[in-house]
């Protein structure tokens, strides 16, 4: 093909620009762009029946898989090659007529991206699924809670664990938000200018699963917005699933002992024979970076090309579907690690009631009680607690003659019973009283896990139905070269 312009480039250059390394991901879905592209030739009348027939047979044996060889430049060329080497260049050469290899792979790449989404939403579905399971057992398991890694207020672990459910569902939330952008088909934009022939871009949108075209010829060729998204989307999961990872190393330490991870994601020392190291989740936290670091890769790709296709925009694509990849794996990985995990229940309970996680409710009590400003009751409690900890004293060692003395060294007296203090100061008792929606009694973390699970219904189906459509690609490319008559 070059040499009608330039002499045959070296195999070094060839080799060096050669895209065959990462193609197969997209293999067949440029097989069915080029079959529905071939179909929209034969409808519009710009091929003949007959020649859309005999290329129509080679695409379609093509579409049962195809092998890659190193001396072709990209998997363009393999179709290309394949086709003419079946059909012959007089009725073969006809199939690139309106088109190019720049809109040929970027919307092989939507249409590859789609199905990817759709894998990713689909594990992350499982993973709510896993960690509203875990919910469900720990509703009123009392644990603190945590701000700068120093204990905050008491909460449940169920409470806690939607926290993180609430972040895989904005992932999800935001993976069906890239995948609307990437529902866009840039066929018929040709190189960049689309073409002279009369091509129909809605009819192969519509063949290929796609809502709509994607208008700018230019933008169409040049745009991998998507594919920086969809590396974003895949990143900010690999975070979430690094911030599980690393409260689940930090909770498996003695000095934690809130959980035991399963042994069958975790590993042992070769000389320490007591070890259990939470290495699953390590590497989780670790490979997060690396998705970071090809999420940049991809920006910096393309933060400085003109208009419009450059072949600078090839290298973006390795670096998306490692991302991609090392997310679906350690979502997996982290699934199965959540379902295996045992909460050392009295354990947590035990660190809620030692670490003054409750004297926030105590303020609160005394201001109810007493009609005191905040402020002045936070003072109160505050140098009540510096007192105990200068003492040696544990939250139950709290009295109500140690809180009235503190008081009046804020220039208030105040009469308070013993039982107020206690519980006040009791765990459960303030879970129950943050009645707040959204907050961790019994009440709200239920009606929270009933709804999430609803969602999670909504959800799948949601999914189920995408999944659907893009399998029905197949039958209808058929179906319509039948009707066609290049069947």
């Amino acid at each position: 093909m070059w040499e009608a312009r330039i002499k045959t480039p070296s195999i070094e250059a060839t080799q060096y620009i050669s895209s065959i390394s990462f193609d197969d991901r997209i293999a067949l879905d440029v097989v069915r762009v080029n079959i529905a592209h071939l179909l929209m030739l034969v409808k519009q009348g710009i091929i003949n029946v007959s020649d859309g027939r005999a290329i129509y047979g080679v695409l379609k044996r093509l579409l049962q898989g195809f092998s890659l060889r190193p001396q072709l430049e990209d998997v363009h060329m393999h179709i290309e090659d394949e086709v003419i080497k079946e059909v012959g260049v007089s009725v073969g050469g006809k199939l690139h007529t309106g088109k190019s290899r720049n809109d040929q792979v970027a919307t092989a790449l939507r249409m590859t991206a789609k199905r990817v989404i759709i894998e990713l939403a689909h594990e992350l579905l499982k993973l709510r699924e896993t960690l509203l399971s875990q919910c469900e057992k720990h509703i009123n398991t009392i644990m603190p809670g945590y701000t700068h890694l120093q204990h905050a207020q008491p909460i449940t672990l169920a409470h806690h664990l939607l926290a993180y459910h609430d972040k895989f569902d904005r992932d999800f939330k935001r993976l069906l938000e890239v995948y609307e952008r990437v529902d866009e088909s840039p066929m018929g934009s040709a190189a960049l200018a689309g073409s002279s022939f009369n091509l129909d871009r809605e009819y192969v949108a519509k063949l290929l699963g796609f809502s709509k075209i994607e208008e700018n010829t230019v933008d169409a060729v040049s745009d991998r917005d998507f594919m920086v998204e969809l590396a974003f989307a895949a990143a900010m999961i690999m975070i979430h699933l690094s911030q599980i990872a690393e409260e689940l190393v930090l909770w498996s330490t003695w000095e934690f002992g809130f959980v035991e991870l399963p042994d069958a994601y975790s590993s042992t020392s070769s000389i320490m024979p007591q070890k259990k190291n939470p290495v699953v989740a390590e590497v989780v936290r670790a490979r997060a970076s690396q998705v970071l670091g090809m999420l940049f890769s991809a920006l910096s790709i393309l933060k400085r090309l003109p208009l419009s296709y450059n072949l600078d925009l090839q290298e973006v694509t390795p670096s998306v579907w490692f991302s991609v990849e090392e997310t679906l794996r350690a979502l997996r990985i982290i699934k199965g690690v959540i379902e295996g995990l045992q909460f050392d229940v009295k354990r947590m309970h035990d660190a809620a009631e030692l670490g003054f996680s409750t004297v926030t409710e105590l303020a609160n009590e005394i201001v109810r009680r007493f009609n005191l400003p905040f402020r002045v009751a936070y003072r109160i409690v505050g140098r009540l607690v510096k007192e105990a900890v200068d003492a040696g004293l544990t939250p139950n060692e709290i009295t109500s003659e140690m809180l009235e003395k503190v008081a009046l060294c804020e220039g208030v007296l105040i009469k308070i019973d013993e039982e107020v203090i206690r519980e006040s100061l009791n765990p459960e008792m303030c879970v129950a009283k943050c009645k707040v929606s959204g907050g961790p009694s019994q009440r709200s973390v239920v009606d929270m896990i009933n709804g999430r699970k609803l969602k999670l219904l909504t959800d799948s189906d949601r999914i189920i139905e995408l999944k659907r459509k893009i399998e029905e690609i197949d039958l209808q490319l058929e179906s319509e070269a039948k009707r066609l008559g290049a069947a």
